[in-house]
């Protein structure tokens, strides 16, 4: 959450957007125009990527499971750039757990889920991996073996945070529910305060980072829950396993150069679990990042020293 004082003299625009409030802060001669433009950005993405949407191209990819699938350049890219970020992680991180969200619960959007989750269904097999989606450039098609669904997720929303934010320009700040990007320095300070949030008494910052040019995002297994067949479920899917991670790391924050990039980062970090989480943020170069263990105790990556205010 970005400090109100840093951006007190810059134009502002808060929103609903992506299942998270939005706020835009533009430093620009022509803040308005350029919010105006981001806005209608936003509501196009999400009318187009939105899983929980019928008529979304997301959701139309996921339907036609089986057969190829002419897409957008946007959605190939998007789907694209996922893919890559699997083969980084060696599945770690993995699009196609649609189904295994849906079979946890996470079948609506989550400001529906409340109350009335559906019951999560027992994990089967899957019908194949994220390494059987083919893709072909030349004629821009996806193929998902039937019975895989592709869910964008956190990456989608930290790849439209950097898309926004260009189109702020600097000095500007987008905030997409925790995924930020602090482009240049704010108008009244040498560096963009962003707090890090307690996942255990969330009036309280943990931490509060200097960013100037650099993407933060947050993965939690506390903020995200539901309650379904008499169990608290959350968001974050093991690949390893199918469901809801069981890992010591409750909540991980990394700081990188995309907010795309942070959100993959503290989402890997995050499964690997506290110790080797750590260790996997000190080898990433130009990442850092704060963990938080089941117990509330914190760790921190070697330079995060640099980030804090």
């Amino acid at each position: 959450m970005t400090d109100e004082t840093t951006a007190s003299a810059m134009a502002r625009r808060d929103l609903r957007a992506m299942n998270s409030d939005v706020t835009l802060i533009a430093g620009a001669a022509d803040a308005a125009r350029r919010l105006d433009r981001a806005e209608r950005w936003l509501a196009a993405y999400e009318a187009r990527f939105s899983r929980f949407l019928p008529a979304s191209e997301l959701t139309r990819l996921n339907t036609a499971a089986g057969r190829p699938f002419r897409a957008s350049p946007r959605l190939f890219a998007l789907v694209s750039l996922a893919l890559a970020l699997a083969r980084r992680s060696g599945g770690l991180f993995d699009p196609t757990v649609l189904h295994r969200l849906e079979d946890a619960g996470y079948d609506r959007s989550f400001e529906l889920l409340a109350g009335n989750a559906s019951s999560p269904r027992p994990a089967g097999a899957p019908n194949g991996s994220w390494r059987d989606l083919r893709l072909d450039a030349g004629a821009r098609t996806i193929e998902l073996p039937a019975g895989l669904g592709i869910d964008l997720g956190g990456i989608g929303k930290g790849w439209a945070v950097d898309q926004l934010v260009a189109m702020i320009g600097r000095p500007g700040l987008v905030d997409g529910g925790g995924d930020v990007f602090a482009a240049g320095s704010p108008t009244d300070g040498p560096a963009w305060r962003v707090g890090v949030a307690d996942p255990f008494q969330s009036e309280r910052d943990l931490r509060l980072l200097r960013l100037v040019d650099r993407g933060v995002a947050t993965s939690s297994s506390l903020k995200r829950r539901w309650t379904a067949g008499g169990a608290v479920l959350h968001h974050l899917i093991d690949p390893r396993t199918g469901r809801p991670s069981t890992s010591d790391a409750v909540q991980v924050t990394a700081i990188a150069s995309s907010t795309l990039l942070a959100d993959y980062h503290a989402k890997v970090a995050l499964l690997l679990g506290a110790r080797r989480g750590l260790e996997y943020l000190n080898r990433e170069p130009a990442v850092e990042g704060i963990i938080v263990r089941a117990d509330g105790s914190v760790i921190e990556s070697r330079g995060l020293a640099a980030y804090l205010a």
